[in-house]
């Protein structure tokens, strides 16, 4: 507010063309399915061999968007069937667009579907069992735990809100 905008050189002040350059990087979720030949920019992730339990389970990832500063990301990222572990090395907040994934940790399981969110806390080591193919939008987060955002997190996410569904049941 009580900013005066400057015209860019194509007659829209700069505030417009920023904005539409943003507009146009926006990625579309529509259109990622198995089988289907286009993987919209999508690249295949590195499940490490020692993690893999049972299967041979293929995931890729695409970039969705990023914080300036490099603390958040958002990937859609997928994978094929198989098991494997995956070791958290920052708070992740999984939405399961397609598919279903069944997660365990530490003896307690539970199955992510379609329209469900689950949050990965930084450090921890979950068993994923994927029956055919998982699709979801994952958000990212590098913060330092003892550090305010990161207390302000563990404060509003908590470890007892482990798995929401984000739909009726």
């Amino acid at each position: 507010m009580g900013k005066t905008r400057q015209p860019a050189a194509s007659g829209k002040t700069v505030h417009e063309s920023v904005e539409r350059d943003q507009l146009e990087e926006t990625l579309s979720l529509e259109g990622l399915a198995p089988g289907h030949g286009d993987v919209h920019g999508m690249h295949p992730v590195q499940i490490p061999a020692n993690w893999v339990l049972e299967g041979a389970p293929l995931a890729r990832e695409r970039s969705l968007a990023a914080s300036s500063d490099g603390t958040a990301c958002a990937v859609m990222w997928d994978c094929t069937s198989g098991r494997f572990q995956w070791e958290y090395g920052g708070e992740e907040i999984v939405h399961v667009l397609q598919g279903c994934a069944l997660i365990d940790i530490a003896g307690t399981s539970r199955r992510l579907q379609s329209g469900d969110t689950h949050v990965f806390h930084t450090g921890s080591c979950y068993r994923w069992t994927v029956p055919d193919y998982v699709r979801t939008v994952t958000f990212r987060l590098r913060v330092q735990p003892g550090g305010p955002l990161g207390r302000r997190l563990h404060s509003a996410l908590g470890r007892s809100w482990r798995a929401k569904r984000t739909r009726p049941s």
